[in-house]
């Protein structure tokens, strides 16, 4: 999915985490270039002592289990480091900025001397703006972009791996730039 720079995809960005209470932490972090390719790491816990919660459920609906993060998960650090690299000063959406805002935080919480140097914002801001650039008929916009969010997920299988939602919000822009 290359393209040329005048249609450069947003970048978005999706965690999955030890499950959905306040205490949970990161566990995978996927991201898109501007080119569309995604880059998705599995995050070790080893060595932080206050990740420790985990959701058997949770384990359930993203098929990462702690195992598997412990063997092939890669150091907060090393995945701060890159997605730094690749996402500071721009802007970055997603479709649950609480939740993965969360996330991210606790991610730099454990990597010394290093903040993101982006913010989450939401992906309907963005939709929206390209459907009603006017900024007219905001409620139109909003009802049009529940009908490409159904349109999108019904292009495949709903997977819950940070990957799989960063490629459905670029389809999700891509549905909403052929209704500009």
């Amino acid at each position: 999915m290359l393209c040329s720079q005048m249609d450069a995809i947003p970048f978005f960005l999706d965690f999955e985490a030890s499950s959905l209470s306040p205490q949970s932490y990161p566990i995978e972090l996927a991201w898109n270039l501007s080119d569309g390719t995604i880059e998705s790491y599995l995050i070790s816990p080893r060595g932080i002592e206050s990740w420790t919660d985990w959701d058997p459920e949770a384990e359930q609906i993203h098929h990462i289990s702690k195992e598997v993060l412990l063997s092939g998960g890669q150091p907060p650090a090393a995945v701060c480091k890159r997605v730094k690299a690749q996402l500071a000063g721009r802007p970055v959406y997603c479709d649950a900025p609480s939740f993965d805002g969360m996330w991210l935080a606790k991610l730099f919480s454990v990597c010394p001397n290093s903040e993101p140097g982006f913010e989450l914002k939401h992906i309907d801001e963005l939709l929206v703006s390209m459907i009603c650039p006017a900024r007219t008929d905001r409620a139109v916009g909003i009802a049009k972009i529940a009908s490409l969010k159904i349109e999108a997920r019904k292009r495949k299988p709903l997977r819950h791996r940070a990957a799989w939602d960063v490629d459905y919000l670029i389809q999700l822009w891509q549905l909403a730039r052929s209704e500009a």
